[in-house]
């Protein structure tokens, strides 16, 4: 493991090359029951937090783990490169192609997978888990796999296509843009915005004062749990479902079988939820 200082150069540390004296690797075989040969290599590397605020990881094929450590004077990042192919000869081979770069700025530390665009049948996933200070910033961009974040003192954004996203513990602004699947938000402290096409969404936050929630969905169920001493304007809308509220006291102003408007408390935030195929839950805690 090597750590990297200078915060005013790039630094692309190429995982896949074996001579690199820094990355930890441990190569490991795997047939599945269909004859495909699977070749393993981790990685690891250790970046010093020095005047950076932000992570942010660009990720492609395979499931990305942040959490938040107090006091933490570094960014730890580890995991493992897989390639599946028909045999362990070509999937070895192939390995020197799928690539993990760091690098770090004044700003922020950026980790990225890098791989060809035509995989040629390949199957290509990089596993990631990191450790970075808490007061920092996240953000993720990934294609297939599951994202979780956890116990942050600042914002997380997520943009995941496929996989499900899950965000707990964030006294941010939590921020989650999925195509397919399922997303999670448990002890939100901050403003939240979900979007979501296929799936559910499950949201547990104490909205901060002035604050904002929202969330929305194409294809699935919304379910939003906050304290009962919230104080917000509250607009809930779906064109194929029901909206259930459990535990709050609302000041109706509009409500019909498609949509549900009034007002929490004092009203100072604005929650607003929205559906089309599927239904809205809101309850108290």
């Amino acid at each position: 493991m090597k750590t990297l200082t200078d915060t005013r150069r790039m630094l692309w540390l190429l995982v896949s090359l074996a001579w690199l004296p820094f990355s930890a690797c441990e190569i490991d075989r795997v047939v599945d029951a269909g004859g495909q040969a699977t070749e393993r290599e981790t990685f690891s590397f250790q970046v010093e937090a020095v005047n950076q605020s932000r992570l942010r990881v660009e990720g492609i094929n395979g499931p990305v783990e942040i959490v938040g450590v107090p006091g933490a004077t570094t960014v730890e990042i580890w995991g493992e490169r897989r390639v599946t192919s028909q045999s362990h000869e070509d999937a070895a081979a192939y390995l020197r192609h799928l690539e993990v770069r760091v690098s770090d700025s004044r700003e922020e530390v950026l980790v990225k997978t890098i791989q060809p665009n035509d995989t040629h049948g390949r199957t290509l996933e990089v596993v990631y888990h990191l450790r970075l200070p808490a007061a920092w910033q996240v953000q993720v961009k990934n294609v297939n796999g599951n994202v979780r974040v956890d116990s942050l003192q600042q914002q997380a954004k997520i943009n995941l296509a496929n996989g499900n996203v899950e965000l707990y513990e964030i006294s941010g602004t939590a921020t989650a843009a999925l195509t397919n699947g399922n997303l999670v938000m448990r002890g939100v402290h901050g403003n939240v915005s979900g979007e979501l096409i296929n799936g559910n969404i499950l949201v547990e936050t104490r909205l901060v004062p002035n604050g904002v929630c929202e969330l929305s969905a194409v294809n699935g169920i919304i379910s939003l749990q906050i304290p009962k001493a919230t104080s917000a304007e509250l607009e809930a809308k779906v064109s194929n479902g029901t909206i259930n509220l459990s535990g709050l006291t609302l000041q109706v102003a509009a409500s019909s079988p498609q949509t549900l408007r009034g007002r929490l408390g004092a009203g100072e935030g604005r929650i607003a939820l929205a559906t089309v195929n599927g239904n809205i839950l809101v309850a108290g805690f």
